[in-house]
């Protein structure tokens, strides 16, 4: 198991415990509202960091995140999906829809740096 085997699978584990945090926020929403959103845009970023952690792992065992995207990998597309999907109603139903505002156009920006940076990284 390389590098890159190892962040990937750490990658989609921080996307799982992401979840689970932000899942938990839900459960404290009405004792502590704050506290609830700040665990909320923390589990935010942690799955927009798993994102990024997922594109350099597959980097490195040499795919191109953004060309498998277009290709019809229905897994691939269901966890992007779904993530974002879960994002974006939590944020709309519970949260404010800043949130999910800015992660969008954060994942935008992040992967038009990516597209145009691919040997920007180290391997």
């Amino acid at each position: 198991m390389g590098l890159e085997s190892l962040g990937f699978h750490y990658s989609i584990l921080s996307s799982i415990l992401s979840s689970f945090l932000i899942i938990y926020s839900l459960f404290i929403r009405e004792k502590d509202y704050n506290k609830a959103e700040e665990l909320f845009i923390f589990g935010v970023i942690f799955i927009g960091i798993s994102w990024s952690g997922i594109e350099w792992s597959l980097y490195l065992m040499g795919y191109n995140l953004f060309l498998l995207i277009t290709m019809p990998i229905f897994p691939l597309l269901c966890y992007f999906i779904s993530t974002s999907a879960f994002v974006i109603y939590l944020s709309e139903r519970y949260y404010r829809r800043r949130i999910w505002i800015i992660f969008a156009i954060a994942a935008f920006l992040i992967s038009i740096i990516a597209v145009n940076c691919m040997n920007c990284l180290f391997e």
